[in-house]
């Protein structure tokens, strides 16, 4: 006679679970992503940098106007200004020769180059202002002419105006 066991879930094993699934190796569409982000970044990073660099000439002109609007009388500050930024629109601009314009024509070339509005307020005769025995008129004309001159050198376009 066959022998019947009385409990015959005893004779179960427990059920074993699979190891965890490794995430590494990664799959190659990891890899391509991986791959992809870190040329979008290195390509990021390089026009950031190349974009730092070729701004490097609006810094020094900006620090140069610092120093200029700290050391300079008033009497000289205008020519110094304007020989600031006809230095800058060598750099800028370097095939270009704006800076050998007469200072009217100078004016209308940076007015030009600058979506903003610039240089407005300089009296009709610029030579004889800069030469005014006003002080203050000759410190009203700084000011103005110092505050364009920030604007301009921060906003320029590169691209030569037509």
């Amino acid at each position: 006679r066959p022998i019947v066991e009385a409990d015959p879930l005893a004779q179960l094993r427990d059920i074993h679970l699979p190891a965890d699934i490794s995430w590494w190796p990664l799959a190659p569409g990891w890899w391509a992503l991986i791959i992809m982000l870190g040329l979008m970044v290195g390509w990021a990073i390089s026009k950031a940098f190349k974009r730092y660099r070729a701004n490097l000439y609006r810094r020094q002109a900006l620090a140069k106007l610092e120093q200029i609007e700290k050391t300079s009388a008033n009497s000289n500050l205008l020519t110094e200004v304007f020989a600031t930024l006809k230095q800058t629109a060598n750099i800028a601009y370097p095939n270009q020769h704006y800076s050998s314009l007469s200072i009217d024509k100078f004016i209308v070339f940076l007015q030009d180059s600058c979506p903003h509005s610039i240089f407005t307020d300089l009296p009709e005769n610029l030579d004889s202002a800069l030469y005014s025995s006003d002080q203050q008129q000759i410190k009203t004309l700084n000011l103005t002419v110092l505050a364009s001159a920030k604007t301009w050198i921060n906003v320029h376009r590169r691209e030569a105006p037509q």
